[in-house]
């Protein structure tokens, strides 16, 4: 707890670009998810008094509110993405601060491999944290929050169908977050190890060539290199491995509600407008669910600045 106050502090000399980066992924989700009530309208006006300037109309607003949309989202990118870049800059510059003021005994117990990697890797993790993880998050929980209401008022039995297959994302998302999580903190152990053994090769060179010992340290950081590498794409497997099954699931769900929306329609329980909207809000949660799989794979091991 007392790690998460010291990061948020980062954050106060930007809180104004901070609260500027959340209104524009406000704006961003509001009038993306606009569009579809705008399709759905025009899909079930009255077609015997449909005309091309109508039409036009529906046209310029879907485009129209397309266009707003991308500029918050081109906005929310730049300012937080940003911001998440000054964050880095400000933490690098505090703990290189730190390391200079070090005693000579703190480097005798600490390997310098171990903080060169924590001055490369952790802290481009630790901006993962600032950056995406925020956008993302918050992203995810406006539109969850905005479209399952909507979707609720169009038809609650669809919706309730959605029940059967979003725990199982999350519960995917729950437990591949475990394993990379697991994987990357070795990773991380590793990479320590090899820049800590590169470090010693350098600063040592003049002893490794007087005994002649170029070629045993060139095998031993061959296997390190090769066990990290392997370690790596134990990761990728995970990773891989968990975005296929969330699409799958998310497919599920589609199946769901065509098997029962297509029924509903033909019966009159929901006009076709409305099981359209119903589809495009759908499509609209796809995205956010990734993205929440994109954030816990990127900052769930992502260690504390």
């Amino acid at each position: 707890m007392n790690d998460l106050r010291k990061f948020a502090r980062y954050f106060l000399p930007y809180k104004f670009e901070l609260a500027i980066g959340i209104a524009c992924i406000v704006a961003s989700v509001v009038f993306n998810l606009y569009i579809p009530i705008i399709v759905g309208h025009a899909i079930d006006a009255n077609w015997a008094q449909i005309t091309w300037s109508r039409l036009t109309i529906s046209a310029l607003k879907v485009l129209g509110a397309s266009v707003v949309s991308g500029t918050f989202l081109f906005l929310q990118r730049r300012i937080l993405i940003g911001m998440s870049r000054k964050v880095e800059y400000d933490l690098r510059h505090d703990f290189y601060l730190q390391l200079v003021d070090q005693p000579q005994a703190f480097f005798q117990e600490h390997r310098i491999g171990d903080l060169m990697a924590r001055a490369t890797n952790d802290l481009a993790a630790v901006r993962q944290l600032a950056g995406p993880m925020i956008m993302y998050s918050l992203q995810t929980v406006l539109v969850v929050l905005i479209v399952l209401p909507l979707m609720f008022m169009i038809n609650w039995r669809l919706t309730l169908l959605l029940f059967i297959t979003m725990p199982l994302v999350s519960l995917t998302v729950k437990f591949f977050g475990q394993q990379v999580h697991i994987r990357f903190e070795k990773i991380q152990e590793f990479f320590a190890e090899i820049t800590a053994r590169a470090q010693e090769n350098f600063t040592g060179v003049r002893v490794v060539r007087a005994y002649a010992q170029e070629g045993a340290e060139i095998a031993a950081f061959n296997e390190l290199n090769r066990q990290y590498a392997e370690k790596n794409l134990s990761l990728v497997k995970i990773d891989a491995l968990m975005r296929p099954l969330m699409q799958f699931l998310i497919g599920m769900g589609f199946v769901l509600i065509i098997w029962s929306g297509v029924p509903a329609a033909i019966r009159g329980e929901i006009t076709v407008g409305q099981f359209t909207v119903f589809n495009m809000y759908l499509f609209r949660l796809i995205w956010p669910l990734i993205a929440l799989g994109y954030v816990v794979t990127c900052t769930s091991a992502a260690p504390p600045a």
